[in-house]
């Protein structure tokens, strides 16, 4: 693999990323919203969705979701 001139965002940190996603239940427009608070720098909810998949950590249902965002748990 070839180096990167790129640096990592945290988005792409898979540890980071699964905290957020399945520790903390959050969904991908709250970690998008947290990331741009954090870095001050735009993020799209469909980039932490393709970052989920990279990192093969399994995306809600939508059923999932609507439980999730309707508090009941």
């Amino acid at each position: 693999m070839g180096k990167s001139l790129r640096s990592t965002t945290l988005y792409q940190d898979r540890d980071w990323l699964y905290q957020k996603y399945v520790k903390e239940k959050l969904s991908t427009v709250e970690i998008a919203r947290i990331y741009r608070e954090t870095e001050n720098r735009w993020c799209d909810p469909n980039t932490i969705s393709r970052w989920l998949k990279k990192h093969k950590i399994s995306m809600r249902s939508l059923a999932e979701a609507q439980q999730l965002r309707h508090g009941s748990n």
